[in-house]
C-alpha cells in the first residue's frame, strides 16, 4: 500500500510524518471522526517539510489492524465469560473483562516493540519528493 505523507519532524533515524486518513477509515469512528490528519513514526531520513511515498506492507496492516482490534474485543468477551463462572454479581463481571481487555494492551504492546524490530513489519520510504513538490490534493496542514 503506496501512500504519500509529509515530515513534520526528524531526528533519531525517525521521522513523523503526517498522513491524510484513507477513504476507507472514514466511516470507523474510531478516532471520533474528528481526525482528518494521522501522525506516524516510521524509520528512514528526509528533510522536515517534504512529501514522501512510503510503502506499508498491506498484508501486515491487515494482520495488524485485526490484532489491534480483535484480541481487545475477545479478551473482554473471555474476561466476562470468566468474571460470571467466578463471581455472581454482574458488576465483577464488568470488572474481570475490563482487566482482560487491559492485558491485551499489554500484550500488544509487547507485539508492537516485537513487530517493530522485523523488517517485514516495516513502512519504507521509496520516494522523496523534491522541495516545494506538492502531490495532487494535499492535507497536512496546507488546506
Amino acid at each position: 500500500m503506496l501512500r504519500t505523507g509529509k515530515v513534520v519532524s526528524a531526528g533519531n533515524g525517525e521521522l513523523e510524518v503526517c498522513f491524510e486518513r484513507p477513504e476507507a477509515c472514514a466511516h470507523c469512528g474510531a478516532c471520533g471522526g474528528q481526525k482528518e490528519e494521522t501522525l506516524v513514526k516510521i524509520p528512514g531520513d528526509a528533510p522536515v517539510g517534504r512529501w514522501i511515498d512510503v510503502d506499508m506492507p498491506e498484508g501486515q496492516v491487515l494482520k495488524a489492524s485485526v490484532l489491534a482490534y480483535v484480541l481487545p474485543l475477545v479478551m473482554l468477551l473471555a474476561g466476562l465469560a470468566l468474571g460470571s463462572v467466578l463471581f455472581s454479581q454482574e458488576a465483577l463481571w464488568a470488572v474481570v473483562g475490563i482487566a482482560c481487555m487491559g492485558l491485551s494492551w499489554l500484550v500488544l504492546r509487547l507485539i508492537e516493540k516485537r513487530m517493530r524490530r522485523q523488517e517485514k513489519w516495516r513502512p519504507k520510504i521509496v520516494f522523496v519528493h523534491g522541495e516545494g513538490e506538492i502531490p495532487a490534493d494535499p492535507m497536512c496542514g496546507n488546506t
